[in-house]
């Protein structure tokens, strides 16, 4: 029997339990009145005993104790689970109320933090929070705790609030439209008051106002697709806040979105860098001193190929950059066997401020060049407007890319003609590429006579030339004859050679009435500087290692049966500042041709 009124206890208990705790009784149910009686009726009927009716009276009691330690959990009347709630920014304040037991206290839970707490219930069971409860973006939990004086709590009343945020404006800050270097929080600058970039999105057709330290400095509408932008926002040295917000086509008003920049004027250069390096293998190794500037922020390496290109920055190819200012090192193993490479370090600062190394070349520049005969034709003998052919192989042996000058060292005819006779030329030379018949380096279609080089006439070299002239009066003639010599002094390979030229002229009046001969004789002698004499065209860029065939053909004209021509040309490495290195010619050597006469 007591089993029995243990289990009934038990049942009323938990019942009691849940009742209160979710805010809320069956209709109509009365546990502590008519309906607990009934219940108690209908379990007293069903004992025989006189020790049942004895147990009434204590369950009556147990269950009313427990009755007065529970406390009802609060309803709320301001909201219904479930509920979006529509806001500007991406937190809200919201305001409560509802019912619980007079006397008692509230605490409030925003997904399990507490938000506030000891909000007190009026003497009609109704409490607000005057305050607001503070949610965020998206789903919220929101939890009500009632505590009645004696500082029992009741169960939870939960449900959920949806915070929902129309699209917010986004920015970004950048230093300025080009470059694109986007201010995060702290900006160096060489000015005082420097203009930045603003580039952002949001709904397109949307008023955008911009302000900057509490003024607006720009009203813009977003394009078609969203974009909107603002140039010269002009900030201060110091502490600045940015400010956007959007007004929207149907009236919407978002949330300002704000953003702090600190600015920090930098008016001191960082000091240059001190590069070197050297080769080992195929791999190349360079390093600098240490950037002292307290505003630093990168060291750049730029590479280029051409050695009378100075590596810029930002304009040439930046082959590493490097945010750690104490790594003072760099290996460039991306490099081509035989190849020299010119590098510069940039350091930068954040302000903005660059300063370059010196330039390092590793290996150093190499201008050489090697010349092989191809082919040699053995029968050197052409008829009249026959052709004859000698080919050549032209090898950049040195480690940048180089052009190719051709240099004239002489045209020499057997037996010489007389040029006054002649009434076709003899023969024409040209340098061309026989693999690219269009390109000609050098074409002389016109040859009469020998010529020789001034650069290479250390041998010496006379020239003579005679004109006949009659006086008015027909009694008297005149010869001149001049003779010109010119002989150059041989210097190094690597020089200007000076020439020294000798001209003899004689004078010769016949009076050809007595036959009398009356002959005058001057000298006179000069100096002049002269250089290797370039001809045509530069055969160019020619890379480390790179081959190019050249032919030296040769026609005959008009060249009568067995005269001779031989041609013989030099050619110099060039480099990219149209330098030609003399020391390091290489020479087609003597190229023979005979006529063999008409067809």
């Amino acid at each position: 029997m007591k089993r029995i009124k243990t289990i009934i206890i038990l049942i009323f208990a938990v019942m009691l339990t849940a009742f209160y705790t979710t805010g809320c009784f069956p209709g109509g149910l009365d546990l502590f009145s008519s309906g607990m009686e009934g219940i108690q009726e209908n379990t007293i009927a069903a004992q025989s005993s006189s020790e049942e009716e004895d147990a009434r009276d204590d369950i009556d009691t147990r269950l009313n104790e427990l009755k007065k330690g529970l406390v009802s959990a609060p309803v709320v009347l301001s909201h219904v689970s479930g509920e979006q709630i529509f806001g500007s920014g991406d937190r809200e304040l919201i305001f409560l109320k509802g019912s619980a037991e007079a006397g008692n206290t509230v605490e409030i839970y925003v997904n399990g933090t507490l938000d506030q707490d000891g909000i007190e219930v009026d003497s009609n069971g109704i409490f607000e929070t005057l305050n607001g409860v503070d949610i965020i973006e998206g789903k919220n939990i929101v939890e009500l705790i009632a505590v009645n004086p004696s500082g029992r709590k009741s169960g939870p009343t939960k449900f959920s609030l949806e915070l929902v945020v129309p699209q917010k404006v986004e920015y970004t800050l950048y230093n300025n439209s080009t470059d694109l270097v986007e201010i995060d929080g702290v900006y160096y600058t060489t000015e005082s008051k420097p203009g930045v970039y603003l580039r952002g999105t949001y709904i397109p057709g949307s008023s955008i106002f911009i302000q900057a330290n509490d003024r607006i400095v720009g009203e813009v509408v977003s394009s078609d697709t969203g974009i909107f932008t603002l140039s010269d926002i002009q900030l201060d040295t110091g502490d600045n806040e940015v400010a956007v917000w959007a007004i929207t086509t149907d009236g919407y008003i978002s949330a300002p979105i704000f953003e702090s920049i600190a600015v920090f004027k930098d008016m001191i250069t960082p000091y240059p860098s001190n590069l070197t390096g050297y080769q080992n293998g195929n791999v190349n190794y360079i390093s600098w001193n240490t950037s002292i500037d307290d505003n630093f922020s990168t060291y750049k390496i730029v590479r280029v190929e051409d050695p009378c290109i100075n590596p810029e920055y930002p304009d040439n190819d930046v082959i590493a950059t490097i945010s750690d200012q104490n790594t003072i090192s760099y290996i460039d193993d991306d490099v081509e066997e035989g190849r020299s490479y010119y590098y510069t370090v940039w350091t930068l600062d954040r302000a903005g401020h660059v300063v370059s190394s010196n330039v390092l070349a590793i290996p150093k520049p190499v201008y050489t060049i090697s010349i092989s005969k191809v082919e040699a034709f053995t029968d050197i003998s052409v008829n009249r407007r026959e052709w004859f052919y000698q080919y050549y192989e032209i090898t950049n042996t040195g480690n940048v890319t180089l052009d190719l000058q051709p240099i004239m060292i002489g045209i020499k005819l057997s037996p010489e003609p007389e040029v006054d006779m002649e009434i076709t030329p003899l023969w024409e030379v040209h340098i061309w590429n026989p693999d690219d018949s269009s390109k000609y380096y050098y074409s002389n279609e016109s040859i009469y006579e020998s010529y020789i080089s001034d650069w290479v006439n250390t041998y010496g070299h006379t020239t003579t030339e005679e004109e006949t002239t009659y006086s008015s009066d027909g009694l008297t003639k005149t010869v001149t004859i001049t003779e010109t010599t010119k002989n150059t002094e041989k210097n190094g390979v690597n020089l200007k050679r000076i020439m020294t030229v000798t001209t003899v002229t004689t004078v010769t009046d016949t009076d050809l009435t007595t036959g009398i001969d009356t002959v005058t004789i001057a000298t006179d002698t000069t100096t002049e500087i002269v250089e290797p004499e370039k001809i045509g065209s530069l055969i160019e860029d020619l890379d480390p290692g790179e081959k190019i065939k050249i032919g030296v053909k040769i026609q005959n004209i008009s060249a009568a049966n067995n005269e001779e021509i031989v041609v013989h040309f030099h050619f110099a490495p060039v480099d990219c500042a149209g330098y030609f290195f003399i020391d390091e010619i290489v020479s087609t050597g003597d190229i023979y041709c005979k006529s063999s006469g008409r067809n």
